[in-house]
């Protein structure tokens, strides 16, 4: 009898599993467990008390971020419950499973109002409140990198343009003309300050639309020798020349550096244990101001 019991149980757990459901599994007969739409609604109503979303848009965020692939009742009444990211494996994370407790309700409640307790990190259980500090401090910190490599990225191209400026004017005494390219650097030092206010401001848009305008001007600035033979006997032309390039590379490492924070960044809200309150917290997704070359 207890062997036919073991593998009607073995059965009803397999057909759980292949049909893509939590699996439920009780220690102790009868006894209750959370339900999958619960765990989601007992997160959101622990971080409704730090966010002013609405319950339900907390927990529909964090049903898109991670799923629950397990549910077990304990012997002490307590849910375990194995959530696992929907975010597959990338270079930098492995897609990950955690385990979360969650309190039944208390006697004399509806009955359906679960409590969430704690979370699985480094497979060491945390009281919940640990969770929010160290969340909100790991990702405010990857939050102010993608803000100080922006910051970099925009002192940057100051200094390509200035770079720029100052080898054409050179040049232009060598070769005593201007082949035009001069006038379009020195409007662009307007262009520039003009895009840095609006970026304080928030616009960073302003910034992205100066940053084309100055890659488009690269070409001109370094045809100069090839199109007159004197600049390229002229030493101050050509240091300046090569300074000008090594800017054009330090922006492109800059805007990589940038784009890089942002993409960790944004991952990093989809991964475990943050996934489970970034939103609540008010962390969401950056959208990159600049696209790659």
């Amino acid at each position: 009898m207890k062997i036919t019991i073991r593998i009607a149980t073995i059965l009803l757990v397999s057909l759980l599993f292949s049909a893509g459901g939590p699996i439920l599994f009780a220690q102790n007969p009868g006894a209750k467990t959370i339900s999958k739409d619960e765990v989601f609604f007992s997160i959101a109503r622990r971080l409704k008390q730090i966010n002013e979303s609405p319950v339900s848009a907390i927990a529909s965020e964090i049903d898109s971020l991670i799923e629950v692939t397990s549910i077990t009742a304990e012997a002490d009444g307590r849910s375990l419950v194995i959530v696992r990211e929907r975010t597959p494996s990338s270079a930098a994370f492995t897609n990950k499973s955690t385990r979360i407790h969650f309190a039944p309700p208390p006697p004399g409640s509806d009955g359906k109002e679960w409590n969430w307790v704690d979370f699985e990190e480094n497979r060491k259980f945390y009281p919940i409140d640990k969770l929010f500090p160290y969340s909100r401090d790991e990702l405010m910190r990857r939050k102010q990198a993608t803000i100080a490599k922006w910051s970099n990225f925009v002192t940057i191209i100051g200094k390509q343009r200035e770079s720029g400026q100052k080898a054409v004017e050179t040049a232009n005494a060598v070769i005593k003309t201007d082949p035009g390219v001069l006038a379009n650097l020195v409007t662009l030092k307007a262009g520039y300050d003009a895009a840095v206010t609006a970026d304080k401001d928030g616009d960073r848009q302003s910034i992205a639309s100066f940053y084309r305008e100055l890659q488009s001007q690269v070409e001109a600035v370094n045809a100069l020798a090839d199109n007159h033979a004197e600049l390229k006997a002229n030493d101050a032309y050509l240091r300046l020349v090569d300074a000008y390039k090594e800017t054009i590379t330090q922006t492109s490492t800059a805007q990589k550096d940038y784009l890089q924070s942002v993409e960790s960044y944004n991952e990093v809200l989809l991964r475990l244990p943050h996934a489970l309150v970034a939103y609540g917290l008010g962390f969401t997704k950056i959208e990159a101001s600049i696209t790659p070359e």
